[in-house]
């Protein structure tokens, strides 16, 4: 292989052609080792209950974990608060305006299709 890349005029890395060759002298993996482990009859999984715990405590631990940001205002940091107040006042926004085209896009809806203001869409 390496010979037909050089006679094609292909520049060829040494290290490549080790690489390609060790890769084909090395042993196909078995499909048996592909599988799953089977179960021993003795081995169950644990009740739903007690898995839904456990990732609540793997996510309580992880948040422990986090450094989180003072939640005061400081000379070169708003606060957590300013923040939460940017994040719910742009989301309020943004609700007057979805809310308005698609009151807009239903009414032009109920014109078009001669259904009477009054009558529910379901």
């Amino acid at each position: 292989m390496a010979k037909d890349k050089v006679a094609l005029g292909g520049e060829l890395d040494e290290s490549v052609v080790q690489k390609q060759q060790e890769a084909q002298k090395a042993p196909k993996q078995s499909a048996q080792s592909k599988q799953p482990k089977k179960k021993s009859p003795g081995e169950t999984r644990p009740n739903v209950f007690k898995r839904i715990a456990k990732v609540f405590r793997e996510m309580i631990s992880e948040l422990k974990k986090v450094e989180w940001p003072p939640f005061n205002r400081t000379k070169n940091n708003p606060g957590v608060w300013a923040n939460l107040g940017t994040v719910i006042v742009v989301v309020l926004f943004f609700l007057v305006v979805i809310t308005a085209f698609d009151s807009g896009l239903l009414a032009l809806f109920r014109l078009l299709m001669d259904i009477p203001a009054d009558t529910a869409l379901v």
